[in-house]
């Protein structure tokens, strides 16, 4: 029999849903509006999309945002959805729904869609990077997703960069989260930052546009640094970086390049880090809900 199960990627601005199946298709793949008026309209809608699919699956897989607790299924934080601190999620859609119902966080399930579909499958030890707003990530341990003891390992955004932690530009997500790039391209071209995306940005560097150059070159230097860093901390096979922005060839070619130079003159022997790109993108998170739905 077919493992079916309803797979739900809940993201700041959309709630993409698809059915999985064991042969990897993603059937009545669509998303709605995230909902931000409170916690019992987004249970709502998480039931409204649900219920026509009681007939086709074993149960219901989320990835959310937030500190997640996997094991007895309680959103510790609920990330940028902050009525969903603290709600025991799995509780709540399984009364309501009446059918099983497993959460992971989501950065999370995008490296459980490579340890178990992708470009780390069979590596044993190995690190996610996610660059999207934030920085997220994972740490993959002998095969496996790596939690912490309070669930909170590969939040990578929070980790201090700076001589201060008043301010995100001292945290590794308020310099290497897409926004900053993107408001640093857009006060260098006079655009608005919310109308640029990470396409244009890369057309920019292609056409020879300098100041675009000389702005990924500093925003690679310093992710190069910090994957040195992981590398010297975790000692893992590979690390993997994922989000939007990892589409972009270019990117890997600069933080190559970056790497390059920084072991070519840091002063002791060291294993250098391996960097690949994740296989998946915008299915990502789906694919880690079901892989975390039957583990």
């Amino acid at each position: 029999m077919t493992k079916n199960c309803l797979c739900i990627d809940v993201g700041g601005g959309s709630i993409k849903y698809a059915v999985i199946t064991e042969r990897k298709d993603l059937k009545y793949h669509n998303s709605v509006k995230t909902p931000y008026e409170g916690l019992e309209t987004y249970l709502e809608l998480l039931v409204s999309i649900y219920e026509p699919f009681v007939e086709e699956v074993d149960g219901i897989s989320l990835a959310v945002p937030g500190i997640i607790d996997p094991i007895d299924g309680i959103c510790l934080s609920g990330g940028n959805l902050t009525y969903a601190d603290g709600v025991h999620l799995v509780d709540e859609l399984e009364e309501r729904c009446q059918t099983k119902v497993k959460i992971i966080n989501d950065a999370k399930a995008a490296a459980l869609a490579e340890v178990g579909w992708g470009n780390l499958n069979r590596v044993k030890d190995a690190i996610v990077l996610v660059l999207g707003t934030a920085v997220g990530g994972a740490l993959i341990v002998d095969g496996k997703i790596h939690n912490g003891y309070h669930f909170s390992a590969g939040e990578f955004s929070y980790m201090i960069c700076g001589d201060s932690v008043d301010s995100p530009d001292n945290l590794w997500w308020g310099i290497n989260g897409n926004e900053r790039l993107r408001r640093r391209v857009a006060q260098a071209k006079g655009l608005d930052k919310n109308y640029i995306t990470g396409e244009q940005i890369f057309e920019l560097l292609e056409s020879g546009d300098k100041q675009i150059e000389h702005i990924l070159n500093d925003f690679t230097a310093h992710l190069a640094k910090m994957v040195m860093n992981l590398q010297f901390m975790f000692d893992p096979e590979k690390i993997a970086i994922g989000g939007g922005i990892s589409r972009q060839p270019k990117l890997f070619e600069y933080i190559q390049k970056q790497l390059d130079y920084l072991y070519a003159i840091y002063p002791y022997r060291v294993s250098p880090a391996k960097v690949v790109n994740c296989k998946f993108f915008n299915e990502a998170n789906l694919i880690g809900a079901y892989l975390n739905f039957y583990s």
